[in-house]
């Protein structure tokens, strides 16, 4: 039985299995879509969404808390830098809470969300937008990655499109509160 089950998940991965989008009513968010990237002093949309590997991301669950948000893609390669470093830092910076949301699944050729997480050994939270970039759309992503610096009210500190040095983010961590 491992043995198929072995076969089955390399099989998928030899074929691009692994997680695709969330079905559509799976994700929800509250606000109309955005024409740009939220900006400093804006709240961060409520949202919830389907969490890789199961269960559920709500934003109502890090109310309270210092958060870095960081919007992605799993066949970016930005993304692919720039997450396991994101990782590191919220280990430093264990008082701010990390959390992902995944988007344009299956849009150009690349990992899964979960093959990703898996290969470089992640386990921050990740919701899972869907087909259509529902969350993408209600946070005005225009860039992968962006990520979002937010206080611990829910307000936006500092909005960062596209990479950025890990000595930037190390910095930005420090100043979410």
């Amino acid at each position: 039985m491992a043995v198929v089950l072995a076969g089955m998940v390399l099989l998928g991965r030899v074929l691009g299995g692994g997680t695709g989008p969330a079905a559509p009513g799976q994700v929800q968010v509250s606000g109309p879509a955005r024409p740009a990237p939220l900006a400093i002093g804006d709240r961060v949309p409520a949202f919830s969404a389907p969490r890789l590997g199961g269960g559920r991301v709500s934003w109502s669950e890090y109310q309270g808390s210092p958060v870095v948000l960081a919007l992605w893609a799993p066949w970016c390669p930005h993304c692919q830098t720039e997450l396991p470093a994101l990782a590191d830092l919220s280990r430093q910076f264990p008082n701010v809470r990390l959390v992902t949301i995944a988007s344009a699944i299956g849009k150009r050729s690349g990992p899964s969300p979960d093959e990703f997480m898996e290969d470089h050994r992640l386990t921050f939270p990740v919701a899972i937008d869907d087909a259509n970039g529902l969350l993408a759309r209600a946070f005005g992503l225009r860039y992968f990655p962006t990520v979002y610096f937010v206080n611990s009210d829910g307000t936006v500190l500092r909005v960062l499109e596209k990479a950025a040095p890990t000595s930037t983010l190390r910095t930005l961590f420090g100043a979410v509160h």
